[in-house]
Formats: C-alpha cells, structure tokens, sequence
C-alpha cells in the first residue's frame, strides 16, 4: 500500500494571499454575488501544453537557497506546481500544466479544487513574478518545500489600463506544501513529446510541453502562518528584488497607461512552449 499523507487541515488552511489574480475586488459581482465558476470544457484537451494567451506576456522568474538544484528532480517538480498554482490563480485551473489538477488532488470534487476557479475570466497579465526556493526537506514519504512567493512586478489589464494584479506583500508570502512519491519520477511514464518544441521569447512565459508531475502527488500549498513561522523570512529576498516597493499595494494603488517590465524568464524550459 502507497503510503499518503492527507494534510486536511493544510489544505483548508490555503490562503490564496499568493497570488488571488485581482479575485481580491473581482471576485464580487454588482449584486453583491459571488461570479459562478464556468463550465468551460477542459483546456487544452490534448496532453501537450499550449500557453493561453492570457498569461503569455507574464514570466516567472526562479531562484533557490546554496545548494538547491533548480533542475534537479525535486526542483523541476516545484518549479513546475508553482507556475501551475500561479497560472492556476490567474486565468483558472483549467489552464494549469498537464497532470497538475490530478497530481495536487485538485480534480474536481476534490478539497483544493474548491479553492480554484476553472476559468477566472480575468486578464490578460503582464510583468514578472518571482519564485524562491528556500528550503526542501526529506520525508519519509518524498519531501516538504518551503519557497517564497512575489508577485508585485505583475499587472491585470482592466479597462485599457495596467493595475496590480492583487493586494501583495512587498516582503512575499511563504508556502509550503508536500510532495508524496506514488513512484520513481525518473522512470515513470513519460507523456509523448512533441518531435519539436521551438524555444521563444524569453519575456513570455516559459512552460513544459508534458507531465513534470509523474511520480509524484501534491498535497497541498499553504501560506504560513507568520506568527509561528517567524515574520520575516522571505523579506529580504523579496526586497533584494524590489527595495523600494511599498509593503502593501493594493488593488486600486494605480492604473496606469503603460504595462510593467517583462524579466526572462529564468530557467524556463528549454525544451517548451511558449
């Protein structure tokens, strides 16, 4: 029997501080009601990935602690959930990675696809958010990671202009989440690559043309309490990043006629789309 871990109260206790994807003011309609969730039939409905347009003029930029290999298994494999929960947050589930929703529980019916909408209708997105992996520990069941997430160099066009994409936090926001080995994810089926996947801008978002998730389960991302995780830790990365950014900007600081800087992406996928 696979060993499983089922983190409940983790799951349930998801901020979606992260990254809400303007949800933080969009998410009420005139009414006063909540939007329904559509019922668009599942994007892309081929096992090779293709970048909605939404999210294709955003990056993600990566970096990790001495010692973390972002390219190694376990660094590919957090690489990939997070850009999926970013691209998740943004634009809906549905335009995750191939094999996110299946491996993080995130099916539907599932407790962490409650969190998510399968379309947000919301977008485009422009500009850059930041990935930081700070520490990746072994379990007996696979691994905990800790990162740091940012994302203040990312706009929403609403109404011809270029606002902050969410409330953020100029020192970051901390996660973590579990990864469960349901198998080797060196020697576990591959999905059928393309014969060729053309490298492209390096300032549109970068992804994976197959499943990075084989072999491993996700249970779970969840922002850390900063009362018992100690307030702090992601801050002076996040600040590296952007001095002189205020700690809080919130939805309505600005609309603006220009969109924000576009980094490389970084590392990106080599062998990916765009």
């Amino acid at each position: 029997m696979k060993q499983r871990s089922r983190r409940a109260s983790m799951i349930t206790a998801v901020l979606l501080t992260m990254l809400t994807a303007v949800a933080a003011c969009d998410s009420v309609d005139d009414d006063g009601s909540a939007p329904e969730t559509t019922s668009l039939s599942r994007w892309p409905a081929i096992n090779v990935y293709e970048v909605p347009d939404r999210v294709r003029d955003a990056t993600m930029v990566w970096s990790a602690e001495p010692g973390i290999d972002l390219f190694s298994a376990e660094g590919t494999a957090i690489r990939a959930a997070g850009e999926s929960l970013v691209i998740g947050l943004m634009v809906g589930l549905d335009y995750a990675y191939v094999g996110f929703a299946a491996s993080s529980n995130s099916e539907a019916g599932g407790p962490l696809y409650s969190l998510f909408q399968a379309d947000t209708g919301q977008g485009p997105f422009v500009g850059t958010v930041h990935g930081h992996i700070q520490q990746v520990i072994p379990t007996d069941a696979g691994f905990d990671v800790l990162s740091c997430a940012l994302s203040i160099g990312l706009d929403v066009l609403v109404d011809g202009k270029y606002s902050p994409s969410r409330l953020t936090d100029g020192d970051g926001q901390e996660l973590r989440s579990s990864f469960i080995r349901t198998g080797d994810p060196l020697t576990a089926p591959a999905v059928p690559q393309p014969t060729s996947s053309p490298v492209g801008d390096k300032l549109q978002w970068q992804a994976p043309v197959g499943n990075e998730f084989g072999g491993w389960e996700i249970d779970g991302f969840i922002d850390i309490d900063p009362v018992t995780s100690g307030k702090g830790r992601c801050a002076p990365w996040a600040q590296s990043l952007y001095p002189d950014a205020p700690r809080i900007i919130t939805r309505n600081a600005y609309a603006r006629s220009t969109p924000p800087p576009v980094q490389p992406a970084y590392p990106g996928w080599p062998d990916g789309s765009n």
